[in-house]
């Protein structure tokens, strides 16, 4: 008897320390607190409700890291018993990243994409806890002229993205920018590998659920939504690229203060009650309204028409005039425009050795006009062009009061 007494307490301890193992309690409240003996901003603290659930990414069972929607702030939550919350980040900068993509790889956090004054941001950031700020991270072949980020969602050792570009004008369409491709981002290398471009008139249909509350995990992403004092969550399967509904979380009830919606090894945890948590395996539901992302943009090549033989033979005549009239005025362009690089050079001969601002190199390369895109792509393009002709070298430098940053350092 006293044997079986023992037995059965042992298999209840280590159930309970398998549970415990598997679930996971964020108690907002308790964060707030302890958010407030490190954060003395009240713009972060007033809007800790609204921002928080949609602003965390997880990295195990215990561990959680909150970049409040919009700021580059980052907080590392130590979950358990005793909360506790570690400022990481150094500056108070904003960015553009209202919006943005949220996700740890590798056990670094990235933030991807964003907007905010009404400019949008298709870079990729890191956060550097070292230095303890958020840097760029170089993607090889990025489209230049990518405009904004559609859709975006993490895949193992790749980001699925889709991308709005700026190259494309509809003048019969009320939408203006109307082309957008799709590729993947290798996590490993940071190469872009495109897959596929389309015509679309809006980007309202190709969008991700978005809503008040958006939980990332390893093969899945669940967004919530708020309808009057209810709850009802979509669930995207990041394997497969596709969004549904899951129906035993449609109009629950929520316990205030505190969440414990976790996906571990396609079990889901769930919050029943205020001392009840249920798990569902995700792999034995049925989903409803269900809608696969990448299924959808390859939908839109055959409407764009790009696959009918009559656009391909009209293109095909077109590119053939294009290339007869081109090169009756290639010899006089091309004697033009060596002529300016030479005048280039020389200028640039005369800063060898010095470091040199972004501005006063847009001087020399005299590009004084247009928008912030199309500067920075004529300046890529002239950079790579006279390092190529090898009379001057042009190396970018990060700057020593700000490394998010670069000088130019000619040689």
């Amino acid at each position: 008897m006293k044997f079986r007494l023992i037995f059965a307490c042992c298999i209840m301890f280590f159930a309970k320390f398998l549970y415990s193992q598997s679930a996971i309690t964020i108690d907002q409240q308790k964060i707030l607190e302890q958010l407030k003996l490190v954060e003395e901003d009240d713009d972060v603290l007033q809007k800790f409700s609204h921002n928080f659930l949609k602003s965390i990414v997880v990295q195990n069972d215990s561990v959680i890291y909150y970049n409040p929607n919009g700021t580059l702030h980052l907080y590392k939550i130590q979950l358990g018993e005793n909360i506790i919350v570690e400022k990481l980040s150094n500056g108070k900068h904003h960015g553009h990243n209202f919006n943005r993509l949220l996700y740890m790889h590798d056990d670094i956090v990235y933030s991807y994409g964003g907007e905010g004054l009404f400019n949008t941001n298709t870079s990729l950031i890191f956060f550097d806890i070292v230095y303890k700020e958020w840097y760029k991270k170089d993607i090889k072949n990025y489209p230049f002229d990518s405009r904004s980020i559609i859709n975006s969602w993490v895949i193992g050792d790749t980001l699925a993205v889709l991308l709005n570009h700026w190259s494309e004008y509809a003048e019969e369409s009320s939408y203006k920018y109307n082309k957008y491709s799709f590729g993947y981002i290798n996590l490993k290398d940071f190469e872009y590998n495109h897959q596929f471009s389309f015509n679309n008139e809006s980007e309202s249909n190709l969008e991700d659920a978005g809503g008040d509350y958006i939980f990332h995990f390893k093969e899945y992403t669940l967004f919530g939504d708020r309808e009057d004092s209810l709850f009802s969550f979509s669930i995207l399967n990041k394997n497969t690229g596709e969004l549904s509904r899951t129906p035993f979380l449609t109009r629950v009830a929520y316990v205030g203060g505190k969440s414990s919606l976790y996906i571990k090894n396609n079990l889901m945890y769930f919050r029943k009650s205020e001392n009840v948590i249920d798990s569902v395996n995700l792999d034995s539901i049925t989903p409803y309204n269900k809608e696969n992302f990448i299924q959808l943009y390859q939908s839109k090549l055959s409407k764009s028409g790009l696959n009918s033989p009559l656009v391909i033979i009209g293109i095909a005549l077109i590119v053939l005039l294009g290339i007869f009239l081109f090169n009756r005025r290639k010899s006089d362009k091309n004697l033009e425009d060596n002529n300016r690089i030479k005048e280039i050079e020389k200028r640039l001969i005369k800063l060898r050795g010095e470091t040199i601002t972004k501005e006063k190199l847009e001087s020399q390369l005299e590009l004084n006009f247009g928008s912030y895109e199309t500067m920075k792509t004529n300046r890529s393009i002239y950079v790579r062009l006279l390092n190529e002709r090898g009379l001057v070298k042009i190396e970018r430098v990060r700057k020593k009061e700000d490394k998010r940053y670069f000088d130019y350092k000619i040689s």
